[in-house]
């Protein structure tokens, strides 16, 4: 009996195995042909409460439904939207212009913090000192060349990709349109191509994995929108340069297990120290305060024990979703960690010990 149930767990992590490769051959080699009818299909998931509600309820035509909740998504883009991202795209170009002066003004912080202490080690052995100062002396040239070329590329692989993205926007929209009118026929003309015992455990896990990877997905996206808010109107309250722009940055990082809001605003509220601009120091220590208290308090809530995924293998499957996906693999990997722990609760695939 031992044996058949190491023989049914191998079996089950061979499939996994195998899962995971088709993923991985999928969106490198398949999944941008797709991309479009994925996000269509996103979109079709979140929109489809709204458009039952307008057809079964009010008996508004298919048609007519799926063109209001698709004006009306369109509408909160580009109404509510765009004037947000249109000022933190603004307020990046702004950043990325002063750019330099920043890197001049943190080189400058170096090469006096490094007289300083050249002057304090005195009483060093000399090779003790020769580390420290060379530290000191290559930090500023360091952190310049990561950040300027950086901003630099990035920024030109932005401007490369805005034809393709706004291809895909308009294929993904018409395809959520037709996707919302035979929503019901266009899935059970999928599970029909499958093999019955594959589609009978597809419907057994679906609503798993859909709440798991939906609320993952949802619940970040609130956690993440809070930080950002409360960063912007700390960073506004205190003067601080671009805070929309930083703010959403922050919250993006805040994201990240283990980094947190502090990776910025900590070395920031020390650079402030250094110089002794103390308000602006103690305002940056406070948002990140705010910003700790409200995560606490908020991610148990909205989190829940839905995903029970701990935070080193969130971290991890960040950094290898980003290593084999590129920058996408940001969110693909801790969805593919969420799709793995709901086949596991599912009983799918086996559990951990």
């Amino acid at each position: 009996m031992s044996f058949l149930d190491n023989k049914e767990k191998i079996l089950k992590l061979l499939k996994l195995f195998i899962f995971l490769i088709l993923v991985y051959l999928f969106i490198n080699y398949i999944g941008g042909l797709f991309l479009p009818f994925i996000i269509g299909y996103i979109l079709c998931i979140i929109l489809y409460p709204l458009f039952k509600i307008l057809n079964n309820k009010y008996k508004i035509p298919k048609v007519l439904s799926s063109i209001i909740c698709i004006s009306t998504l369109i509408f909160l883009v580009v109404f509510l939207g765009v004037g947000i991202i249109g000022q933190i795209v603004k307020e990046g170009k702004e950043f990325a212009k002063d750019l330099p002066y920043y890197i001049d003004s943190i080189k400058n912080t170096f090469n006096d913090i490094s007289t300083k202490v050249e002057n304090l080690m005195s009483v060093l052995p000399d090779s003790l000192e020769n580390i420290l100062l060379n530290f000191f002396e290559n930090s500023s040239s360091l952190i310049g060349e990561f950040l300027g070329s950086g901003v630099k590329d990035t920024s030109i692989n932005f401007i490369k990709k805005v034809p393709n993205a706004l291809m895909i926007v308009i294929i993904s929209i018409i395809s959520c349109y037709l996707m919302l009118i035979d929503k019901e026929n266009i899935q059970a003309f999928i599970l029909r191509q499958l093999p019955k015992r594959y589609s009978e455990k597809l419907n057994i896990v679906k609503s798993g994995i859909g709440d798991a990877v939906f609320g993952y997905i949802r619940a970040q996206l609130i956690i993440m929108s809070l930080i950002a808010t409360i960063c912007f109107i700390g960073l506004a309250i205190i003067k601080a340069p671009y805070a929309l722009f930083v703010g959403f940055i922050i919250g993006i990082v805040d994201a990240l297990p283990v980094f947190g809001s502090g990776f910025i605003l900590w070395p920031w509220a020390l650079y402030n120290l250094i110089t002794k601009d103390y308000g602006m120091a103690i305002g940056l220590i406070i948002i990140y305060v705010v910003v700790l208290v409200t995560r606490q308090f908020l991610e148990p809530k909205v989190l829940g024990k839905q995903i029970g995924i701990h935070p080193l293998a969130t971290l991890m499957s960040i950094y290898i979703g980003l290593q084999i996906f590129g920058i996408f693999g940001f969110i693909i990997g801790p969805v593919l960690m969420v799709i793995i722990k709901a086949l596991q609760n599912a009983n799918v695939l086996p559990k951990w010990r």
